[in-house]
């Protein structure tokens, strides 16, 4: 996006954007960028915070007044993130123990996905144009079988990663993101299948498989996870 605004800007256009990642903002040097230290896919903060995330807008959109770019301006507000898990757990069983296969494990998540599609009116799924068992399907094929072009399996990940928590968002006691993400990681095989294949990937003859598991496919505050694979 920092390299889209250089072009707009050279249009006459005048463009900010945020920032999540500040190394990559540092090294791109957008003409205006508002930093944040929310978590990666929240640019804007808190979810279903309205008034939060209208101020994220807000400080952006004045960053076109500026015209002493390239900048960075950091913003003022942190969101705290929530670490005590007690109390917490999944209403059903998703430990890689009790199911067999990924696409059981999928099946058994639909009827949650269903309700909190229902309960919010909206959705991320959807990027790949695979329903989940296909996507499911598309994963268990580069885990077991050979790797499948590497944009059509980052499309089939990003839909399941979405699929699961927006599932879990509905279940009856869905604790918070950072709880669902770490129930995805800990508890699911979809996340384990995850850890599983990245090592293929990295060694992957393609480049675009290996840019896919060094550095998209897990999200860098899992990567430690790679070690105890």
């Amino acid at each position: 996006m920092g390299a889209l605004g250089h072009f707009l800007e050279r249009q006459g256009i005048p463009t900010a954007g945020i920032s999540l990642v500040r190394e990559h903002t540092e090294a791109i040097r957008p003409p205006r960028a508002l930093w944040v230290t929310f978590e990666l896919g929240r640019p804007l903060g808190i979810p279903d915070d309205a008034d939060f995330q209208r101020r994220v807008l807000r400080a952006t959109a004045e960053l076109l007044e500026r015209t002493d770019g390239p900048l960075i301006a950091d913003y003022p507000e942190d969101v705290a993130g929530e670490a005590d898990f007690t109390g917490w757990a999944c209403p059903i069983n998703l430990a890689p123990t009790a199911i067999d296969t990924l696409a059981a494990e999928i099946a058994r998540l639909v009827t949650w996905h269903d309700r909190a599609v229902a309960a919010t009116g909206r959705t991320t799924v959807g990027v790949s144009g695979l329903d989940m068992p296909e996507a499911g399907r598309l994963l268990t094929q580069a885990l077991e079988v050979e790797l499948p072009p590497a944009q059509a399996l980052k499309e089939a990940v990003d839909d399941l990663r979405a699929f699961y928590l927006e599932a879990a968002s509905a279940f009856p006691d869905p604790g918070t993101p950072k709880m669902r993400k770490a129930w995805l990681w800990d508890e699911t095989l979809f996340g384990q299948t995850l850890l599983t294949v990245q090592p293929r990937l990295a060694a992957s003859s393609d480049p675009q498989h290996r840019i896919l598991g060094n550095l998209t496919l897990i999200p860098a505050t899992e990567r430690y996870r790679l070690t105890k694979v």
